[in-house]
């Protein structure tokens, strides 16, 4: 914020809006939920299972104890107190969620618990393992017989075969909830370059509008929404084209009354000026020739004086024929373009005598009124402009038929454009109007190698 005489001004530039992309956001979005929903039923199928492996091992567990604490031989029976312990061991290590086994006083096992255990068909990896592993829990019972401790018997919680159970289950659910995301993820980018495609074909057509080409349609859709949008922008088309039309007819008509109007402008100024500069021109040479009968000391003066209001009245009458030229050329309607033309090059080349102008006329053109007034001013404007602007040595004037189009080109060697903004000039814009109003086209001066160009397309009407 600044402040100046007493006003307060807001300094900040404004920021562009960040502009989101519909493809990444259709393909990022689906991507982060599926792995986001993957991670999550993982983490909840982990959890649960951990859960209840722990709760599964802790109940086998208690179960075992209470077994071991009921069958264990007391240590002053006469019988085999080690055999009946390793058969108890054996038993309980066949059952699910334990593990058991005998050790010597050393800790050396006198049973092997893998030899009674049965392999299972799929064998969990083990980072698995070790997430769904819970805190194992062991009790040792001792095995004696009076007097002598022959070793112990070890109780484990062992949750491999539950651990195996969820594996197979794990490895078959997350496969397929990542197919799933997968498809998820295929639909949705599916379904956005459905939608893309219809909306580039949208955009096409009005892109197409932008530049002028309001013939453009938008395709039909079987979809309601799009097939409703296209026949929004294809009426936009045809309301643009009928005022596109009306434009033209108006500037048409304003043409045309321009063009009388200043016809009319001008043939008044010839009416008028015309028999006073006679008048003006009679009175001047009577002057004169009193003037020589005149004699003494102011005789010289006013022979400068007389000869003066001549050149002064040549000067005005020149300034009048210009004036009513560029109001309306004086020749139009009183021969072909060819001739006018023709009276045009010969005109400026007693203006520049050193510049050659050339003019090729292939076969006979003949158009309205106004389409010849506009290519004659073309054709003029382009040569003063070659000239004064471009300092051209040689100009080339071509003009022929192409199907229906008056196609007129003037080339010359100048230094052309100088690429800078144009100045506030009526010549060029003039010449763009006019060929807006009559439907023509209108390029305006290029260098196209070492020439300089500009063209002229005229509907033959």
């Amino acid at each position: 914020m600044r402040q100046e005489s007493g006003f307060l001004f807001d300094t900040a530039v404004p920021q562009p809006k960040r502009l989101w992309s519909l493809h990444k956001i259709v393909t990022v979005v689906p991507l982060s939920v599926g792995v986001a929903l993957g991670a999550t039923i993982a983490a909840i199928i982990i959890l649960n299972a951990r859960i209840a492996i722990e709760e599964e091992t802790a109940s086998a567990f208690r179960t075992a104890q209470a077994t071991i604490a009921v069958r264990m031989p007391p240590s002053f029976a006469r019988a085999d107190t080690m055999g009946e312990a390793m058969q108890i061991a054996h038993e309980i290590d066949a059952l699910r969620h334990v593990s058991a086994h005998v050790v010597d006083n050393k800790g050396t096992p006198l049973l092997n618990p893998s030899a009674s255990v049965s392999m299972e068909d799929v064998e969990a990896p083990g980072w698995f393992t070790w997430l769904m592993r819970p805190e194992v829990k062991a009790d040792y019972f001792t095995i004696s017989h009076y007097p002598n401790v022959l070793g112990s018997l070890v109780v484990e919680t062992d949750p491999t075969d539950e651990i195996s159970e969820v594996w197979e289950d794990f490895r078959i659910i997350m496969p397929l909830l990542a197919l799933t995301c997968i498809a998820l993820i295929g639909m949705s980018m599916g379904f956005s370059n459905l939608i893309l495609r219809r909306l580039h074909r949208v955009q096409d057509a009005l892109g197409a509008m932008r530049h002028g080409d309001l013939e453009r349609r938008a395709p039909p859709d079987h979809l309601v929404e799009f097939a409703s949008l296209a026949d929004d922008v294809n009426a936009l088309a045809i309301h643009l084209k009928s005022q596109r039309a009306e434009n033209e007819h108006l500037q048409t008509r304003l043409l045309t009354l321009a063009e009388t109007e200043r016809a009319k402008i001008a043939s008044d100024l010839h009416d008028d000026m015309g028999p006073q500069l006679f008048a003006l021109n009679a009175a001047l040479s009577q002057a004169i020739a009193a003037a020589r009968d005149v004699s003494g000391s102011g005789a010289a003066q006013l022979d400068d004086a007389l000869r003066a209001i001549s050149t002064h009245t040549d000067a005005v009458r020149d300034s009048a024929r210009s004036a009513i030229n560029d109001l309306r050329p004086m020749l139009m309607g009183c021969g072909s373009l060819q001739e006018l033309l023709g009276e045009l090059v010969a005109e400026f080349t007693e203006i520049a005598p050193e510049v050659t102008i050339d003019l090729d006329c292939k076969n006979q053109v003949a158009a309205d009124e106004l389409a010849e007034t506009a290519i004659y001013r073309f054709v003029r404007e382009s040569l003063l402009n070659a000239i004064r602007h471009g300092k051209a040595q040689r100009i080339r004037i071509e003009m022929h038929l192409a199907e229906d189009l008056i196609v007129t080109k003037v080339r010359d060697d100048g230094r052309g454009p100088s690429g800078r903004l144009p100045s506030r000039g009526h010549g060029l814009t003039g010449i763009r109007d006019r060929a807006r109003a009559l439907g023509a086209s209108f390029d305006p001066p290029r260098r196209v190698g070492a020439e300089t160009v500009t063209e002229l397309r005229m509907p033959a009407r």
